[in-house]
Parts: structure tokens; sequence; C-alpha cells
């Protein structure tokens, strides 16, 4: 499959790496299928532009019967999908013991079980005589320990362990299975942390060796090398694009 017929599925599409990962395929003329809760003009304004290169489906992914739906929609529609690029997820901050159960099953269903259903979804209607590519967008926090983000580690971290192990059980398949772990990036929630919490951003910009918070389109550069053939002989691998920090 040449690079320029690529299509694929793209979820959170209506901001920050979502958005900027579909922007930069249409840019290189590829097929895209976004997923995303909420309305976005910035998305739509993308739908004007690129038209029939762009499909754009409104669904909680957390709403497991509706993503099977609309997974048929999709599917049914599109005969030849060859990525998924799992980027929708919450953020969450808070100490383990404020923490209610309630927040936990938000952030799990969010975080992980969605991914896992969006994921099973696709692989069911994908054409396995055909290369595929699906990317996972862990966090540095997955690895590393970080005070307030228990909750949120557990699920990035459970990520990359399921994202790692599928690798394997679908190598021998034509699908490669790869995660991403970025550091802290100048997304939709940048502007309220560096004005909130003044003190935690100094702290992040002192750990990181580059010395500065990534773009969005730093990560869907790499996302775009993961489904592209340039990574052909990678799968079951977790990137950090961090700036130097998990490294340090």
């Amino acid at each position: 499959m040449n690079d320029v017929n690529l299509k694929g599925i793209v979820t959170g599409a209506g901001k920050g790496i979502g958005f900027s990962t579909c922007k930069l395929f249409l840019e290189k003329n590829y097929k895209i299928i976004a997923i995303t809760r909420s309305k976005s003009i910035k998305l739509n304004n993308l739908k004007n532009k690129y038209k029939s290169n762009l499909e754009i489906y409104y669904v909680d992914l957390t709403k497991f019967d509706a993503v099977s739906s609309i997974c048929k929609v999709i599917f049914k529609k599109n005969k030849n999908i060859n990525f998924l690029v799992n980027n929708a997820g919450v953020r969450f901050r808070k100490s383990f013991e404020s923490t209610s159960l309630n927040d936990i099953m938000h952030v799990f269903n969010n975080n992980i079980l969605s991914q896992l259903n969006l994921t099973k979804n696709y692989l069911l209607n994908i054409n396995k005589r055909k290369n595929n590519s699906i990317v996972f967008i862990s966090s540095i926090v997955g690895p590393k320990g970080f005070k307030d983000l228990s909750v949120y580690a557990a699920t990035k971290g459970a990520i990359e362990s399921f994202s790692r192990s599928l690798a394997i059980e679908y190598s021998s398949k034509k699908i490669r299975i790869n995660c991403i772990s970025p550091g802290f990036i100048n997304t939709s929630y940048a502007s309220n942390f560096k004005r909130n919490k003044k003190k935690l951003y100094n702290w992040t910009i002192e750990k990181t060796p580059m010395n500065r918070w990534g773009e969005s389109n730093e990560i869907a550069n790499v996302i775009d090398f993961l489904v592209s053939n340039k990574s052909s002989y990678i799968t079951g691998e977790n990137i950090f694009v961090d700036g130097g920090w998990v490294a340090s």
C-alpha cells in the first residue's frame, strides 16, 4: 500500500493531538474518519476544505453499544481502512484518597475500556490480508511516578501493556501495534495549566532537558511515521516523545 493511499480512523479528533493528526494526514492526502465527542469548529473547517477525504462521526466512545453501531456504518462505507489512532482520553488529577469509585470508573472507561472496545471492533472488521497499523497514545505518566496522578497513570500503564501484548498476538497477521508516550504537550489544557499552576509548570520545564513543552504536531509526525510504511518492521514498541524527560 502506497502511503498516499492510506485511510484510517483518528479518535479525539476535535482538538489537540487528534486534530493536529487529522490536519497533517489530510495535507498528505490520506482519507480520514474522524471520531470526536464534541462539535468542533476547527474540524468542520477541515471538512469544508478537504470534503470527500474527511468523514466526521460524533460519538462518546464510552457508550459501547453506540460505538459498535457507528463501526458498522464506518466499515460498511469504507472497505480499505489501514490504520486506527486511539487518541481519545481524559485527564485526571486528584489525590488517591479523595478519588471516588465513580471517578475511577470515569477515567478507566475513557482511557482504557473505550479503547479496547474500539480496537476490538476495528480488528473484527478490517481486511486482515492488508497491512494495518494501530497506534495508542499513552503518556510519560505511565512509567514515571507523579503526585496526584495515580489513577490516570494506571490507565496509561494499562494501555502500554495492552498494546505490547496485542502486538505479539497479531504480529503474524500484517497488523502492527505501537504506542506513543508524550511528555507535556501544548494542547487545549495548557493555557489554564500554565496560568493556574505556575510552580508546577516551571517544574515541568526544569525536568524537561529540552526546556520546553512539545507541540501537537510533533506528536502527529510520530503517529504518521507509525501508520506509514516507513515503520514496517516496528511493532510492540512504546516511543517516548517527551523532550528527553524519561531519559533524564
